[in-house]
């Protein structure tokens, strides 16, 4: 059973592609800026290549634990969900 209305559906829908383009931009900006600010630190030798690899593997590590608890945090809600749904359902894992 669908609780919105098709309206409903279409403005949520919209809402959420105007703030994904609005991220997507920031995103874009950001990353413009911080190359930017990378090409003059390494052109004024004032940072290394080797310490921009550092930096790359710590943010991609960083990254991947986000994505973990993220995914825990929504097996977690799905589990409550479910509970609530059928309290008592066989088969539930638990978290």
């Amino acid at each position: 059973m669908n609780e919105f209305t098709p309206e409903q559906e279409q403005f949520i829908t919209e809402v959420v592609n105007h703030v994904t383009r609005q991220h997507a931009k920031v995103l874009e900006r950001v990353a413009t800026e911080l190359h930017a600010l990378i090409m003059v630190l390494a052109d004024k030798r004032l940072i290394t290549m080797d310490r921009l690899e550092a930096a790359k593997k710590q943010l991609d590590a960083a990254f991947e634990l986000t994505q973990a608890r993220q995914l825990y945090a929504l097996i977690k809600d799905i589990d409550r969900l479910d509970e609530d749904v059928e309290p008592g359902a066989p088969g539930q894992r638990t978290a």
